[in-house]
């Protein structure tokens, strides 16, 4: 399914950006232009400018001009935003469809900066169409970042992996405090997975921020009543807590229990019985790892590395 959904994406800006006319613009020239077509709601002309920027960020990245690439990055997510603000859904998409293939080029030229940019664009576009209540498009955003996250950790690039986190976080919290219970139970499976791949490639501080970002999703998916999002929630904090067990991480499987606890509480607190009862679960297998003892051992190496200012000491 994946796939077939990438399979069809140049096909899609090929027939959606197909520009009408050429814009005798430079770059500056035509993003103030788009963002005027934005606020006029011209849908057609918007999607011209976009089309002009996502060639000139095609051929940036495939020339390895990372700067260039990440200037382009930055224009088209500032109309895509802009889009977002307004509402104009089938822009917001034609938008967010355009960076996998900048990140395909940027990935083959190594480019891990752009690749950062683009994930970041894609959170933020991504936060603020769950604002306006729009679905699909915060969909396609979590969904492009799942991808990017899987790929990131895959080639261990870890400012890659911390940024796709974090933009997946963002979205996370926007589609559960709107309650848009499907999408907020699909980008908490994603965010978990992107954090299960961090740890198993070592990537703790990864891992860290994944669990955190579960854990206030998780809370608030418990605040909105949102079942399911909330339970996945809690799944994903084991899933990663198990593999950082069993890559040695020990302040990410200390967290989990962490985590896991804060949710129980907040689950029982709100009668949210399935979720409490599944954390719950998790908490037994964790503490059959005698996580007491793990915590002593982490306070020792903690108080071990502190240093009297000033001295070397």
């Amino acid at each position: 399914m994946i796939k077939l959904i990438f399979s069809h994406i140049h096909t899609y800006l090929r027939e959606n950006l197909g520009a009408r006319r050429i814009l005798p613009l430079d770059e500056n020239e035509a993003l103030e232009l788009g963002l005027n077509l934005v606020d006029e709601k011209n849908e057609t002309e918007t999607k011209e400018v976009l089309n002009y920027f996502f060639e000139l960020a095609l051929k940036y990245a495939k020339e390895g001009q990372e700067d260039d690439t990440k200037r382009l990055i930055e224009y088209i997510k500032k109309i895509g935003r802009a889009a977002a603000v307004s509402k104009l859904e089938p822009v917001v998409v034609s938008t967010l469809l355009i960076f996998p293939q900048v990140a395909t080029e940027a990935r083959k030229q190594n480019m891990e900066n752009a690749l950062v940019s683009i994930a970041l664009a894609l959170g933020e576009i991504g936060k603020v169409a769950a604002g306006q209540k729009m679905e699909t498009p915060a969909k396609i955003a979590a969904f492009c970042l799942g991808e990017m996250g899987n790929t990131a950790a895959s080639r261990r690039d870890k400012k890659g992996t911390i940024a796709v986190i974090f933009a997946l976080g963002e979205i996370g919290k926007s589609v559960t405090s709107q309650k848009l219970g499907d999408v907020a139970s699909s980008t908490v499976a994603l965010l978990g997975e992107t954090g299960k791949v961090a740890a198993s490639q070592k990537f703790e501080d990864a891992a860290l921020n994944a669990e955190l970002l579960l854990q206030e999703i998780g809370t608030g998916a418990i605040e909105k009543n949102l079942k399911e999002t909330a339970d996945m929630s809690v799944r994903s904090i084991q899933d990663i807590g198990k593999t950082a067990d069993s890559q040695g991480l020990d302040k990410a499987l200390l967290q989990a229990t962490y985590s896991l606890e804060a949710i129980k509480f907040n689950a029982e607190d709100r009668y949210l019985m399935s979720a409490s009862i599944i954390a719950e679960v998790a908490l037994l297998h964790f503490e059959r790892l005698k996580i007491e003892k793990l915590e002593d051992k982490l306070n020792k190496l903690s108080r071990g590395k502190k240093r009297i200012p000033g001295t070397d000491l």
